[in-house]
């Protein structure tokens, strides 16, 4: 075979090379694609009964009243550290480790964890009210749990089952995460 005939051998090879590559790199996605980045949108809603400031891996996001929420929108995909604090304070509320694996909605609810524990030792079943609301009945000699209670004032109030008459109340200031504790005599 002569030098001219092996030319003519390469030049189709080396186009049909070049037409696989190019054929394989329009079908293969690059990082950079659209379609492969995870990006979540972070849901904070504060339930813990202060005013708080919310950070992302240290980085302050924003500040939420109590029973508000917001959101730390386009989260790249990975582990985050969300860390409530009380506001203008560096009390540290609560933190949350936050693993974004998908594009979508993230919740994180911002909750104290104090309890309330009311014992009711008066000698009848009383119905019992906090802030206002009628939360049920404890019958004598029996206790209740209020988990997740929020910080602040808390008006409890109790009342007999049988005439509902009002036989005592007391308001709790919940400062600090404990279980706070309330006998009716």
């Amino acid at each position: 075979m002569n030098l001219k005939n092996k030319k003519k051998l390469w030049a189709p090879g080396i186009i049909v090379l070049l037409g696989i590559f190019m054929c394989s790199m329009i079908s293969c996605k690059s990082p950079e694609d659209p379609a492969l980045v995870i990006s979540a949108n972070i849901f904070v809603s504060d339930e813990c009964g202060l005013a708080l400031d919310v950070y992302m891996n240290g980085d302050y996001q924003f500040s939420l009243e109590y029973l508000y929420y917001d959101v730390i929108k386009n989260v790249s995909s990975g582990v985050h550290e969300i860390v409530a604090k009380k506001k203008d304070a560096e009390e540290v509320i609560v933190t949350e480790i936050v693993n974004v694996t998908a594009s979508g909605e993230i919740w994180v609810w911002i909750k104290y964890s104090a309890s309330l524990k009311i014992v009711n030792e008066y000698g009848e079943t009383l119905n019992i009210y906090t802030n206002g609301s009628l939360q049920g009945e404890l019958e004598d000699k029996e206790s209740q749990i209020f988990d997740n209670v929020p910080y602040g004032e808390h008006v409890l109030e109790v009342s007999k089952t049988s005439d509902n008459t009002f036989v005592a109340s007391v308001t709790i200031n919940v400062l600090e995460e404990k279980e706070y504790t309330w006998t009716i005599k």
